[in-house]
């Protein structure tokens, strides 16, 4: 699959734009979505400040999640609506796109709590070079004590207020769903993924594990689920393995040469990639190594390579902490702690009731020194 540079959204031009709205549920009876019949016709100016919006919600310096097709095999999914609709006429997508409105409206209404109503901005376009079709679905939360206008004869919703709405810096874009057409794709596969790379925005997205909290948008409507990432997959392998050392039963010392060992084999060494077995055959005994590989299984984590990526455990790895039981702390790289530091666990003096206690011996390869 050949992917187009769709994280830029470079070259990006929309070509058509309707625009439909749905509403809160407020009792147990589904309320229909208000259908616009005519399409929503920007000036030149008005049309630039749109697609810079979009490029805002979707390109690269957004939230947006990559995300995989998981429905497509049912003509009312939405990647298989999209695929069937982006090239249909005028008068034949009005009728789609209010199919789209009314998936979504339905996808709300299913929640046990309540979601706002809004627009439902349905447009598409191409992006690019060369450039590829685009369809891109954008639900905007209405301002409060904001009605919208809509002609009587035309059923168009006021372009003076979508302009307001969508256009001005202080309006907000709660989701967005692009679906990018890739480059090279086999034509003759019947992978939607193949064809299709979805872009999800959801203003409630957390960049620094990549995961959107509205399930029923990306999940239930659009049909998409996370894409593994090796940023995310370095992560879940960074947070289990930390789990699986803190539950062994160890002395507290072994646990942070181990804790030490995983910041070490992911910020220091070299390798471009991440051997869960060779970590475990490096630091593990042969039992530790089996119940680690389960640990692994259980948390579905993978036990074969993969490409390291740390953006998102960066400042996990800066520097490695030691605290003792009296609450001193000793913290610093973890180069410097694999070169420069030696941590041994010693007997203490024997105190007034014979008890001898467990100390901590640390040398530092370095002199003292005074910071102001």
């Amino acid at each position: 699959m050949g992917l187009v540079n769709f994280m830029s959204l470079i070259n990006l031009s929309v070509d058509r734009i309707i625009i439909h709205q749905i509403f809160q549920k407020t009792s147990d009876k589904f309320t229909m979505p208000i259908k616009s019949n005519d399409y929503t016709n920007f000036a030149p100016s008005a049309m630039s400040d749109f697609e810079a919006r979009v490029v805002q919600s979707l390109g690269v310096d957004s939230k947006a999640v990559t995300m995989k097709i998981l429905d497509q095999n049912n003509s009312q999914d939405l990647p298989y609506l999209v695929n069937s609709c982006v090239d249909e006429c005028n008068t034949d997508f009005i009728e789609s796109s209010y199919q789209i409105a009314e998936k979504l409206a339905r996808a709300q209404f299913h929640k046990s709590s309540a979601i706002s109503g809004g627009i439902v901005v349905v447009f598409t376009g191409k992006q690019g070079h060369p450039q590829k079709r685009l369809l891109g679905i954008l639900k905007a939360e209405l301002h409060s004590g904001y009605e919208k206008l809509i002609d009587p004869k035309t059923g168009q919703i006021s372009l003076k207020h979508i302009q307001e709405l969508l256009l001005t810096p202080n309006s907000r874009l709660f989701k967005t769903v692009g679906f990018c057409e890739n480059l090279n794709y086999d034509p003759a596969s019947t992978d939607l993924n193949d064809k299709w790379t979805p872009l999800i925005f959801d203003s409630q997205i957390s960049k620094a594990d990549g995961k959107a909290s509205a399930e029923y948008f990306y999940r239930k409507f659009a049909g998409c689920g996370y894409l593994e990432s090796n940023a995310r997959t370095t992560k879940q392998f960074f947070d289990v393995t930390k789990k699986f050392i803190f539950q062994l039963d160890k002395p507290s010392e072994e646990k942070y040469e181990l804790l030490n060992a995983l910041t070490t084999y992911l910020k220091v060494d070299k390798s471009s990639a991440v051997d869960p077995t060779d970590f475990a055959e490096k630091y593990f005994d042969i039992d530790t190594c089996d119940n680690y590989r389960n640990h692994l299984i259980d948390n579905e984590i993978p036990t074969s390579s993969f490409i390291k990526d740390i953006e998102h455990i960066q400042s996990q790895l800066k520097l490695l902490k030691y605290t003792f039981s009296n609450n001193v702390k000793l913290e610093a790289d973890p180069e410097i702690f694999k070169k420069d530091v030696i941590v041994t666990p010693i007997k203490g003096e024997k105190d007034e009731n014979g008890h001898i206690p467990d100390w901590t011996q640390i040398i530092v390869k370095s002199k003292l020194i005074l910071k102001k």
